[in-house]
């Protein structure tokens, strides 16, 4: 591997289909670009003058995603998503609470340190609520509590493989009757590109579990929930899952994803992502160039 710098560099714990798309896209819009894996950062983290332009932060493992993206900050390295959108994703105990501040529709959320509080929180959302990992993702961890013997049953379980209770907290959330679907729209900088629905039976509906998807048009009032998410996280590549309630039609943010697939996604609606977010990353380079040479004629006067 070359320690020349390039002008993006996707980060990753492997290559999945997704980051050679990103990987062709960039080039295609004229940037160098690579990926690269922890390991192979050493060059540049010793060695400013090797630093990338920006980092696409793609790494699959959240705990090698988290200490990456500390490492690029404080190293003076941009990335995308910014690190404290990136630690604001991988938490949904964090983002529970910055959508209540920010008054963002959310389903009601409770945060549990045991298993007696999760039974407290379940009975004050009135008998029944989904429980969640505060860190996940493709839905692993979920469960939809009814009864006191599914609390039961989930509080044996959970406890048998963490005795020392080490995983906790969870979030204890309000349960939304979901027509059948979620809908996901993917944010590139400050726009919403396209939505989809991903179908399933299912509580859960990633397409990693079996989800399929539909295409439909990014409605007004999904739209503007994907404004304010930008409002709030920053402009960056973001995957917002949103939920309407079959009962009363309220759209809730269920939550938002800083590494979204989709390869399996853009064959069915046909938006071409890649292209997007290398558009988006070109402009954030050039803006730095902008920024170079503003500094260098401001230098030169004074």
């Amino acid at each position: 591997m070359s320690d020349a710098p390039a002008d993006v560099l996707v980060s990753v714990t492997i290559m999945r289909p997704e980051e050679r798309l990103l990987l062709s896209a960039f080039r295609a819009a004229g940037l160098t670009a690579r990926s690269v894996t922890p390991r192979h950062t050493t060059a540049f983290l010793n060695d400013p003058a090797l630093a990338p332009r920006l980092v696409i932060l793609r790494n699959v493992s959240h705990r090698e995603l988290a200490g990456m993206s500390d490492r690029f900050e404080h190293a003076g390295i941009p990335t995308l998503n910014s690190p404290a959108a990136v630690r604001l994703c991988l938490s949904k105990d964090l983002q529970a609470l910055a959508f209540a501040r920010a008054g963002l529709p959310h389903p009601t959320t409770r945060i549990a340190f045991s298993a007696e509080q999760v039974g407290e929180q379940i009975e004050a959302l009135g008998g029944h609520a989904v429980v969640k990992p505060v860190s996940g993702s493709w839905g692993r961890g979920i469960v939809h509590i009814t009864t006191p013997a599914e609390l039961a049953a989930w509080s044996g379980g959970w406890e048998g493989l963490d005795p020392g209770g080490r995983s906790f907290p969870v979030v204890v959330q309000q349960y939304i009757p979901k027509p059948g679907f979620n809908e996901r729209v993917i944010i590139v900088g400050h726009t919403p590109v396209v939505a989809y629905k991903q179908v399933s039976p299912d509580l859960r509906t990633n397409t990693h579990l079996g989800g399929t998807v539909e295409p439909i048009p990014l409605l007004p009032r999904s739209a503007e929930l994907a404004r304010r998410v930008v409002d709030l996280f920053g402009p960056g590549f973001y995957g917002v899952d949103l939920a309407e309630s079959a009962e009363t039609g309220e759209l809730y943010v269920l939550e938002v994803n800083t590494n979204p697939e989709f390869a399996k996604s853009v064959g069915v609606h046909g938006v071409d992502i890649p292209a997007h977010l290398a558009r988006f990353a070109r402009s954030v380079i050039d803006a730095q160039d902008r920024a170079g040479r503003f500094a260098e004629r401001k230098e030169r006067a004074a």
